[in-house]
């Protein structure tokens, strides 16, 4: 793998636009639909009919087929409808927003949050690019106490970069609790709440319990599926976040037969109201 990045990477500051033709033949061949491909300033975009992609490499996923990964991960428990508000934290490149901003339509608000800064600048390009007019970006980490922490640099993708364990090395980036963000945003009320934030989403949840009497429905991604791996155990989050939420007045409800590995970890929780309840 990192031989052929290193290749990739070769060919691209000798020939970006030559890699940018072959791949939109190659991607348009490959996922049956047309694809273009441009190189800009460091990102990758890629034009589909279904919509933009923007990364830092050639490795992404179709708007369609993100689309239906989204609905099946996201929003198993609760489907946003026009005029909702969703809070996404952990937004990445912006492959949950298109489907969030489609969904809750003109007249309802997507609050994307992502604290990477070059992951940021991929949703920022992304949600312009797809016209998301109804999306707002909050470039920040989500923690229990406000402050500046630190983001892990992973070698592979910046989709995948955790708070550092011991506040050292990384990037540097501002950490905000949830609670301020839906202060500052005036969000007294939050249709669904989706969270993937790398194994922060317990004290995350914690430290601003009070907020989540404004939340109506949450999507929590857990990774307890990878706290086997040595020195992971701090991203054992599944049954603090069930009990955190349980605690909140939440209804649960979790997919432990699904045979993928990181499915049963998936938390949905929603206002005793609402169980059952979906469109």
């Amino acid at each position: 793998m990192r031989v052929r990045r290193q290749l990739t990477d070769l060919l691209i500051r000798r020939g970006p636009r030559l890699v940018a033709l072959a791949g939109s033949v190659r991607l348009s061949m490959r996922h049956r639909t047309r694809c273009r491909v441009r190189y800009d300033h460091g990102d990758w975009i890629f034009r589909y009919p279904e919509g933009t992609v923007v990364n830092t490499s050639l490795m992404h996923t179709p708007p369609a087929a993100e689309d239906r990964i989204v609905a099946d991960l996201f929003l198993h428990g609760y489907r946003p409808r026009p005029g909702d508000t969703v809070l996404d934290l952990g937004a990445g490149v912006g492959g949950e927003v298109r489907l969030f901003s489609r969904l809750v339509g003109p007249h309802g608000r997507v609050v994307a949050v992502e604290g990477h800064p070059r992951t940021f600048r991929c949703l920022r390009r992304a949600v312009a690019l797809n016209g998301l007019a109804n999306v707002t970006l909050v470039p920040c980490a989500v923690v229990d106490e406000p402050g500046t922490v630190r983001l892990d640099e992973h070698d592979q993708t910046h989709l995948r970069n955790a708070l550092t364990r011991d506040g050292r090395g990384g990037v540097e980036v501002p950490g905000r609790t949830l609670a301020e963000i839906m202060s500052t945003l005036d969000l007294d009320r939050v249709d669904l709440l989706k969270m993937n934030i790398e194994g922060a989403e317990l004290p995350a949840l914690r430290g601003s319990s009070d907020a989540l009497r404004h939340v109506r429905n949450l999507a929590v991604s857990c990774h307890d599926f990878l706290a086997d791996g040595p020195g992971r155990e701090w991203q054992r989050t599944f049954e603090g976040v069930t009990e955190v939420l349980r605690e909140a007045g939440f209804t649960i409800r979790t997919r432990p037969d699904d045979p993928r590995p990181w499915v049963p970890y998936y938390v949905y929780a929603s206002r005793p109201a609402l169980v059952g309840h979906q469109q």
